[in-house]
């Protein structure tokens, strides 16, 4: 009898086997049309998964490393998915830098510019960034002053900030709830749901339980998840360092301020440095420096 290991799909390893196989199309299909909100005759029918099996070769505990999904629709447009759980606070600049790279590489020494095809970049966030209330932010270049004009279509940005999603009543009626259901892990009736208005939300579940009965995915889960709980310590652990230092700063600067005051009003160095706690020769810098 095979136990069944149970995963999140919002593992970025697991999340790339499910949805960055070639074999897995079909899932990835049916997340792109729901995410980028296609329908009718702009809806995706093909596309071509460029594999990573990058995490495969490499130790996934050594770094919190990218795992990305890429892949191109017929039509060449080039789209980039990214899941991340761990904020590092550096998105916005992250994000426009692989835009621009998997924008670029479209061409080869001597191919004009005119055969660059337009690339999307998709951020999934286990944490909010956007400064909006809405979970999916969506971004184009705009004219300052005329916003109904865009520049050019070939760049688009998405966010998808799942801990504004979890605030909201989801909508079952809509592609991308349904499948946001399916990464939040949700209750079984829930997913039930899902999956009866999505036969590829049914896939991709059937994906994820089999991924719990091989032995070497769970080695690899288990070390990014490790990777990740170690990556969101450490920059816990320096963003409380540095807010320690701040403070510790600032009360230094307060201290240097009514030493300041002090010597205005010709209090004896002794006194001021009892009262405030700054040295006898920081007193005497102060007053060079006054």
């Amino acid at each position: 009898m095979i136990l069944l290991y149970r995963l999140k799909a919002k593992n970025d390893f697991v999340f790339q086997r499910i949805f960055g196989r070639q074999e897995n199309k079909e899932i990835l299909i049916s997340f792109l049309n729901a995410i980028l909100m296609l329908e009718d005759e702009n809806i995706i029918y093909d596309i071509d998964v460029m594999e990573n099996t990058r995490l495969e070769k490499d130790r996934p505990d050594d770094k919190l490393g990218i795992l990305d999904i890429r892949a191109r629709t017929k039509t060449g447009t080039q789209i980039n998915i990214e899941i991340q759980i761990v904020n590092q606070y550096n998105m916005d600049k992250r994000t426009l830098f692989y835009w621009s790279k998997l924008y670029t590489e479209q061409l080869n020494e001597g191919q004009p510019f005119i055969e660059l095809k337009k690339t999307i970049t998709i951020n999934i966030l286990d944490f909010e960034y956007i400064k909006v209330e809405n979970y999916h932010s969506v971004f184009h270049l705009l004219e300052d002053c005329n916003k109904d004009y865009k520049l050019t279509d070939v760049l688009e940005i998405r966010f998808i900030e799942l801990p504004k999603f979890r605030k909201i009543q989801p909508d079952m009626s809509k592609p991308l709830d349904r499948w946001l259901l399916f990464l939040e892990d949700s209750p079984k009736e829930v997913l039930d749901m899902a999956m009866k208005a999505e036969p590829a939300i049914e896939k991709a579940q059937k994906v994820l339980e089999y991924l719990g009965t091989n032995e070497e995915i769970r080695r690899y889960y288990d070390l990014r998840e490790k990777a990740i709980h170690d990556e969101i310590t450490r920059i816990t652990g320096a963003r409380e360092e540095g807010l320690q230092l701040g403070i510790q700063q600032g009360m230094q600067q307060q201290r240097f301020e009514a030493a300041k005051k002090m010597i205005n009003d010709g209090l004896e160095d002794k006194l001021i440095e009892k009262y405030t706690g700054v040295s006898l020769s920081e007193i005497e810098n102060l007053k060079k420096n006054m």
